[in-house]
């Protein structure tokens, strides 16, 4: 005769293996002969969970007895239930019974963790999940934990509890796929590709996990094989907008934007949710290169924008925000950033305020990097940090990878927000504002229309020391800048294009991007004498022209005011914008943007005339 504990155990193997129906038919013969027995009623519960069959759930929990009703793991399962059945405050009312009866259950506490955040409450999420974590080192909670750190930019601290949620549950699909996102956001898409494809060979139908390594695929110049995983993710999931954006986003790179947006239309007309097929259909004219459609598509929406739920208004704003940059049009960023503005700064919607308030409470407020913010949207927003009667002393607050990018532009007190333990801001700091606010300041207080250039500042000893360097080989010197990966512009394509000059060539490069100058001589190596980001300023105020495509190289020449020439993509990102080939942010720098999309190396032919005429008519 077989025991209740014969049954369970065979119940646990089966789920194990993922036979659940097998689990559930042992489970429900043990309720059989002990009604309510509370690990069979569980088990039973997430068995039919498990299948999808959601009414057998349902059907289970009646046979629910007080006792049960008294087990937080029970009661976490009926709370999922509740959620699936799309009772939503009967689930919150169910976790927090959970939470009651043991304040420190996994599952109740992941759940309430996603009702918080659905709320806002993220500081409320943390406090919650780093309680759980301190009794007992569960994958579940370091990998919630992990995810809402990553969701916030804070990408170093989301690397290591990942990383250690990864040493716990070295299978889990989640774990591996988040571990890899974060390394693709952190620019190391080779030490990503392997966890992206374990997650991705445990569940191959997930769609984020097609996604995930879709954009890696992508960043790595393998074309094809990121147009495979992203053509399969929107073939699966047909209504799913973010597989269809990116979908959308590949094509672009590979010089097929027009084509993905006339694809994408119909599906965009008949989406079951219409807001946020609109909202892909915008950021897909946008990188059609059309982000005049794009703000007629969306501007009629900011009547409303009050009323969309929040993480749809901030998609909003940023689409417009990009699309009003991409075109020009600063005069209009006020009317999605002033409202965020004063409402940072703490002055009532309905009072009168004017330059004098905002000036006030800019001056007595930090500046937060927002999570979102790219290296290089820093570097041109680093213009505006200086503004208004603000002294360079001025807190400053971001990840710590950010530190030393901030300093670069003079910001000595900078306060990491990714560091437990970091110093906490000044207690006379009450307000932070986020960098990207600055633009909606009025133009007299942020310094002019694109602010003021040059803004990078140098030292002396080392400019000086740039200059002796320099000053046995002939002058002009250009320094030359290139990308790391194949897809982008390598040194061999720059040198393809570039003319006979007088002068002397110099590389600005101090990466392992050097290994391309093996085999080319005549291109002095500064780079290996670059020690640390202030060598690099003194280095590229020392130059006298510098020539490469988008990157850190080419920023820092426009925001010292060297001359140069930006070679960039034809669908650019919006700091490219230029009036006449000039740029509007750097005008110090030409813009030769390529003809259309496609590879570097076949675009650059078609470009070499222009650069050559460009480049004499400068030096």
């Amino acid at each position: 005769m077989l025991f209740v504990e014969d049954r369970l155990q065979a119940a646990r193997d089966h789920a194990a293996a993922g036979r659940h129906d097998n689990a559930a038919l042992l489970l429900e013969s043990i309720l059989d002969v002990s009604p309510g027995h509370s690990e069979a009623l569980t088990g039973l519960i997430e068995a039919r969970l498990a299948i999808g069959d959601i009414a057998a759930a349902r059907a289970a929990l009646d046979k629910a007895t007080p006792a049960s009703e008294q087990n937080p793991g029970f009661l976490t399962l009926a709370a999922k239930v509740s959620l699936l059945s799309e009772n939503e405050t009967g689930a919150e009312r169910l976790v927090d019974r959970a939470l009651a009866v043991d304040p420190f259950h996994v599952q109740a506490a992941l759940l309430k963790a996603e009702f918080l955040a659905r709320s806002g409450a993220l500081a409320d999420v943390e406090d919650l999940l780093n309680e759980v974590r301190a009794r007992s080192e569960n994958h579940d909670v370091l990998h919630r934990i992990a995810s809402l750190y990553f969701s916030h930019g804070l990408f170093g601290p989301a690397l290591a509890i990942s990383q250690q949620a990864l040493g716990l549950a070295p299978e889990d699909a989640h774990i591996n796929a988040l571990v890899g996102q974060v390394l693709s956001a952190l620019g190391d898409h080779g030490k990503a590709e392997p966890f992206l494809e374990t997650a991705h060979l445990k569940d191959p139908a997930n769609p984020k996990f097609l996604i995930s390594i879709a954009t890696n695929s992508a960043a790595t110049g393998q074309m094809s094989e990121a147009m495979r995983y992203a053509e399969r993710a929107k073939t699966l999931y047909p209504d799913l907008m973010p597989a269809w954006l990116c979908y959308i986003k590949i094509k672009s790179d590979c010089g097929q934007a027009v084509e993905a947006l006339k694809e994408f239309a119909p599906v965009a007309k008949g989406a079951k949710d219409r807001m946020e097929a609109t909202l892909t259909l915008g950021t897909a004219y946008r990188l059609a290169g059309e982000p005049e459609k794009t703000l007629q598509l969306l501007e009629p929406l900011l009547a409303n924008a009050d009323h969309l739920e929040s993480p749809l208004r901030a998609q909003l704003t940023s689409i417009l925000k990009e699309a009003y940059l991409l075109t020009g049009q600063l005069d209009r960023l006020p009317a999605i950033l002033e409202k965020p503005l004063v409402a940072s700064l703490q002055i009532s919607d309905g009072e009168a305020y004017d330059h004098k308030d905002l000036a006030n409470g800019f001056t007595s407020a930090a500046l937060i990097i927002d999570p979102a913010l790219s290296n290089l949207e820093f570097m041109v927003m680093a213009r505006f940090l200086g503004e208004p009667a603000r002294s360079r002393d001025a807190p400053l607050i971001g990840p710590s990878a950010r530190s030393e990018l901030a300093q670069l532009f003079g910001h000595r007190s900078y306060i990491a927000n990714d560091i437990p333990d970091a110093v906490a801001p000044p207690s006379d700091v009450t307000i932070a504002v986020p960098v990207t606010q600055v633009l909606a300041l009025p133009a007299v207080m942020r310094g002019g229309e694109t602010g003021k250039v040059p803004y990078l500042p140098v030292r002396e000893d080392l400019l000086e020391r740039w200059r002796e360097a320099l000053s046995e080989f002939p002058r002009p010197w250009i320094g030359l800048a290139w990308n790391e990966s194949p897809a982008g512009l390598t040194l061999d394509g720059l040198l393809s294009v570039l003319p006979e000059l007088s002068g002397t060539r110099v590389s600005a490069i101090w990466d392992h991007s050097r290994t391309q100058l093996d085999g080319h001589r005549g291109i002095i190596d500064a780079g290996k004498h670059v020690r640390h980001m202030q060598d690099m300023a003194a280095l590229i105020h020392a130059l006298d022209f510098v020539v490469g495509p988008d990157g850190i190289v080419l920023h820092a020449a426009g925001a010292a005011d060297t001359p140069g020439i930006a070679l960039i993509p034809h669908i650019a990102p919006w700091y490219w914008y230029s009036e006449e080939n000039r740029s509007l942010w750097y005008p110090s720098l030409n813009v030769i943007r390529a003809p259309r999309a496609g590879h570097w190396a076949t675009l650059l032919p078609e470009m070499a005339g222009e650069l050559e005429a460009r480049i004499k008519s400068r030096l």
